[in-house]
């Protein structure tokens, strides 16, 4: 039981911190990030919110607050990733 739960902290915040370097990338590098976004045909007006609710995502997964919240997370990063493997 004690390797599992090591293995679930360690994968999930590797997740988290992948989410939130990636939240990061498109707050403070906005224009490479605008350049990607241009590129796949999205409008650039999304990058701030999807920064947003990358790290509110993150943290959800973190916390223990809310179940709803955790699964509504791990839906949106199943989606994201998904997307941007396809889109490569």
């Amino acid at each position: 039981m004690k390797t599992t739960k090591i293995i679930y902290w360690v994968t999930t915040g590797l997740l988290s911190t992948l989410f939130i370097m990636g939240a990061l990338m498109y707050l403070f590098n906005y224009s490479r990030a605008e350049g990607f976004f241009v590129n796949l045909g999205f409008p650039t007006w999304i990058i701030y919110p999807l920064a947003i609710l990358k790290i509110l995502g993150a943290f959800s997964i973190l916390s223990k607050k809310s179940l709803f919240l955790k699964e509504l997370a791990y839906a949106g990063f199943l989606f994201d990733a998904t997307l941007a493997f396809l889109l490569i």
